[in-house]
């Protein structure tokens, strides 16, 4: 998911941004162009406008900082694989490798970002997988390496 990767805020579809607050559990009220979510649990109410039929990126800046926050992208059943995280310096941003799903990375400029990132893309990993017909591995939890 874009959002969460930060490498395209400003080409967000707003109807799309729309779509992941409601997916998460965030009520709508519209008035005139603004789209205000609210979610029990959640402080930060949150005033969109849609600038055409994008978002603007300070906007998806802000929802990302909420997901992140809140730990609205966690409790599914990627979250129980091994996430090695690491600062690379060559890439400037921390990286989030997921050993048990081949080729399975992501990264981003804080741990909390690259962790999310990470759990995006452990689930398109899975998603991938099923359909292609592949194997998708079991999560087996901490790995030990010799």
């Amino acid at each position: 998911m874009q959002v969460l990767q930060g490498t395209a805020d400003a080409n967000i579809r707003f109807e799309d941004l729309r779509s992941l607050l409601g997916a998460l559990g965030f009520a709508e009220r519209i008035r005139g162009d603004h789209h205000i979510f609210s979610k029990p649990g959640v402080a930060e109410i949150l005033n969109l406008q849609p600038r055409g039929s994008l978002t603007k990126p300070y906007q998806v800046r802000q929802v990302r900082s909420v997901i992140i926050r809140y730990k609205l992208a966690e409790g599914t059943e990627s979250t129980k694989y091994e996430i090695i995280l690491y600062w690379s310096v060559d890439d400037d941003a921390f990286i989030a490798e997921v050993p048990e799903l081949p080729g399975c990375a992501a990264d981003g400029p804080t741990r909390q970002e690259a962790l999310a990132n990470a759990e995006i893309v452990i689930q398109e990993w899975i998603e991938t997988a099923q359909e292609f017909g592949r194997p998708i591995p079991e999560p087996k939890g901490r790995l030990l390496f010799a």
